[in-house]
């Protein structure tokens, strides 16, 4: 039997930036600690194979530590986004987080969980502050002009 594999893809990244505005420092610094832990969990858990299996369940360890966290509303695809390539910065009450990926549910929990309030860009027609980049196309369809 021959399987033959359906799907979509780019090389086009996403360059997203996501960024967490809280009322404490203590607040931003929680959010990050927590993103910290769940990088640790998600590379000690991470399998390069998962891919081959649709069990969406959570692994015992897995779910124990996000019960430990208080995360109750992740779920595997969440904590799995930890292991791909992204960072993480934090100055006082602002947190910070660069992805190329487009599934940014586990980081918008996080954050949100914490009681930041959240902006969500694409560094390819914004700057880091949040700035049109002039020459950007300001396109609602995505598609070009």
């Amino acid at each position: 039997m021959m399987k033959i594999w359906n799907g979509y893809g780019s090389e086009h990244s996403m360059d997203l930036v996501l960024i967490g505005r809280f009322q404490t420092v203590t607040g931003a610094k929680a959010a990050e600690e927590r993103m910290e832990a769940l990088r640790a969990l998600a590379e000690a858990t991470w399998s390069d194979d998962d891919w081959r299996s649709h069990d969406e369940r959570l692994p015992r360890e897995v779910g124990e530590a996000l019960q430990q966290m208080k995360l109750y509303d992740m779920g595997r695809s969440d904590v799995d986004n930890y292991a791909l390539d992204y960072g993480v910065t934090r100055e006082a009450e602002t947190v910070r987080v660069w992805t190329d990926e487009s599934d940014v549910q586990g980081f918008l929990k996080v954050l949100l969980h914490h009681g930041a309030k959240v902006e969500v860009f694409s560094r390819h027609d914004w700057d880091e502050e949040a700035n049109q980049r002039s020459g950007a196309n300001n396109r609602s369809d995505g598609g070009a002009d």
